[in-house]
C-alpha cells in the first residue's frame, strides 16, 4: 500500500471515529432530554399494569402506593412529600349552587364540617392507640372501604396525615399550586380575573371559606335530623384513604348507634356516580347538581374552578401528603431522570398528583408529554 492510500484511509478512519463518537454523543443527550411520557389510568388498575410493562411507573394516592409495594410488583422512587413537604392534598368542597339553594344550607353544612372534625379527629386518636378498640373498628372500615389487606393499609396510614385545619400555611399551599398552574400554563392570570380574582392571593382567601370551622367549633348534636327528605349528596374517590373521614361519619358502627353525620342532625347520602374515579369527576358532580359536598384533592377543585367555572368553595382540610411515585420492582429508576422516555400512569390531568409530577419534571428540565397512541 502506497503512502497517499495510507493518509487516505487514516483520515477516513478518524472521520468514522469522530462521526462516530458525535453520533453517541447526540443519542446521549437525546436519552437525557427527551420527554417523561403520562397516560391516564384509573388508580384500580395501575398495579396490574406496572406487573405487565404497559407503564413503567406510576403516581397515585394511598393505598394503591403502599398496595403495590406490599406485594412486591412496585417500589418507591419518591414519595410526595419529597416533591412538596406538608402539602395539603384532599379537602371538603362545597357546591355554591347547593349553599345558595338548599334550605337551611349554611346550618347544614356547618354540622357537615362538624361531622367532618369529629371523624378526623376519632381516626387520629384511633391511630395513636393500635391496641385500642377504635384502631380496631378503623381497620374494619378500612378495608371494606378499599378491599385492601392490613398489612396494605398500616404501611400507607404512615405516609399521610389527617387534619381539618386551614391555617395560613394552608392558604399559602393554595396559592402555591395555583401559581403552579399557571407557570406550566394550565391556567392563566386571564382565567382569574374572569372568575372575579383580583390575584392569586385574592382567589386563595375567597376560595377557602374558613366560616365553617368557626361556626362548627360551637355546634352540639341534633336530636332530630334536619333535612329528612333532602339527604346531602357526598362525593369522594374510589378506596381513597385520604377521604376517610367520610367514610368514619357515616358508619353506625364508630358510635354504635348512629352515624356521627345523624348525631349532628344530617342526612348523608352517597351522590349518584360514586364513588369517583378522580377529583375532576367530583367537580363534575358539583357542576351537574349531583354532588352537593365532595371530598377530592386541592389541585383539581383549584383547576376546574378556573377553567371550567364550576363553583364551588374549600370549608375544610382532609388530609396531607400521601401520594408516591411508584415504579416496578427491580426496574433500576431511582430518579426524575431516569423516566425520560418511559411511561407513568396519572389518576387525571387534573389531579393533585399530576401537578405535582409535571411541576417536578419542570423544575429539573424535563417535559411531561401525553403518551402517543
Amino acid at each position: 500500500m502506497d503512502k497517499n492510500m495510507k493518509i487516505i484511509l487514516t483520515v477516513v478512519v478518524v472521520a468514522v471515529v469522530v462521526v462516530g463518537v458525535a453520533a453517541a454523543a447526540v443519542l446521549m443527550k437525546r436519552d437525557t432530554s427527551g420527554s417523561v411520557y403520562y397516560t391516564v389510568l384509573p388508580v384500580t388498575g395501575m398495579k396490574a399494569a406496572l406487573a405487565t410493562g404497559d407503564i413503567d411507573a406510576f403516581i397515585s394516592w394511598e393505598p394503591f402506593c403502599s398496595d403495590a409495594i406490599v406485594s412486591g410488583e412496585g417500589e418507591v422512587m419518591m414519595w410526595s412529600g419529597d416533591l412538596m413537604p406538608n402539602h395539603p392534598c384532599c379537602v371538603v368542597a362545597a357546591s355554591t349552587a347547593f349553599l345558595a339553594d338548599t334550605p337551611n344550607a349554611e346550618v347544614l353544612t356547618q354540622r357537615f364540617v362538624k361531622a367532618h372534625m369529629d371523624a378526623t379527629e376519632w381516626m387520629m386518636e384511633a391511630l395513636d392507640d393500635t391496641e385500642g378498640e377504635n384502631y380496631t373498628v378503623l381497620m374494619t372500615l378500612a378495608r371494606e372501604f378499599t378491599n385492601k389487606s392490613e398489612e396494605v393499609l398500616t404501611a400507607a396510614f404512615e405516609h399521610m396525615f389527617y387534619g381539618y385545619e386551614m391555617d395560613s400555611d394552608f392558604v399559602s399551599a393554595i396559592e402555591t399550586f395555583t401559581d403552579m398552574y399557571i407557570e406550566l400554563n394550565v391556567t392563566t392570570n386571564e382565567s382569574l380575573a374572569e372568575r372575579g380574582y383580583d390575584s392569586v392571593s385574592d382567589f386563595a382567601d375567597t376560595y377557602v371559606d374558613e366560616t365553617y370551622l368557626t361556626a362548627a367549633a360551637t355546634i352540639g348534636p341534633s336530636d332530630t335530623i334536619l333535612n329528612p327528605d333532602d339527604p346531602i349528596n357526598v362525593g369522594y374517590l374510589t378506596a381513597d384513604l385520604h377521604q376517610m373521614a367520610k367514610v368514619v361519619a357515616m358508619d353506625p358502627r364508630v358510635l354504635g348507634d348512629e352515624s356521627i353525620f345523624e348525631k349532628y342532625g344530617l342526612n348523608v347520602v352517597n351522590a349518584t356516580g360514586a364513588p369517583f374515579a378522580a377529583g375532576g369527576a367530583v367537580m363534575d358532580g358539583i357542576s351537574t347538581g349531583t354532588v352537593d359536598i365532595g371530598y377530592l384533592g386541592c389541585a383539581p377543585a383549584i383547576f376546574k374552578h378556573l377553567n371550567g367555572n364550576i363553583g364551588a368553595k374549600i370549608v375544610s382540610q382532609a388530609n396531607s401528603e400521601g401520594s408516591a411515585i411508584v415504579v416496578k420492582a427491580g426496574s433500576g429508576i431511582e430518579s426524575l431522570a431516569d423516566l425520560v422516555n418511559k411511561t407513568v400512569a396519572v389518576p387525571s390531568e387534573s389531579s393533585i398528583q399530576f401537578l405535582l409530577l409535571k411541576s417536578a419534571l419542570k423544575a429539573d428540565g424535563l417535559e411531561l408529554t401525553i403518551r402517543p397512541a
